[in-house]
């Protein structure tokens, strides 16, 4: 019982929005709920943006193969800030 006590969040660890909660970032994707103040929510947010870009330019109209290449390239991109700043938030 918390005897009105309010929730302790845990620590977030997404490196995209660091003013919003990790779990708030799991409903906002309908990510898996364990993965939240994980390392992994930022591989989740990642794979979860390059579906999202891809559906997004497939119902634009941009050719599959265009849009595959478009999602994977912002992928990359992502992953390699993810790295990085991981790297930072470990010092």
């Amino acid at each position: 019982m918390l005897d009105g006590q309010p929730v302790e969040k845990g620590r977030s660890h997404n490196i995209f929005r660091r003013d919003v909660d990790d779990m708030e970032l799991v409903k906002m994707y309908s990510l898996d709920p364990s993965i939240a103040y994980t390392p992994g929510i930022n591989n989740a947010i990642v794979n979860a943006q390059h579906k999202n870009t891809y559906d997004t330019l497939i119902k634009q109209g941009t050719p599959e193969r265009e849009a595959k290449a478009t999602a994977s390239k912002a992928r990359a991109d992502a992953n390699k800030r993810v790295s990085a700043a991981l790297k930072v938030m470990a010092k």
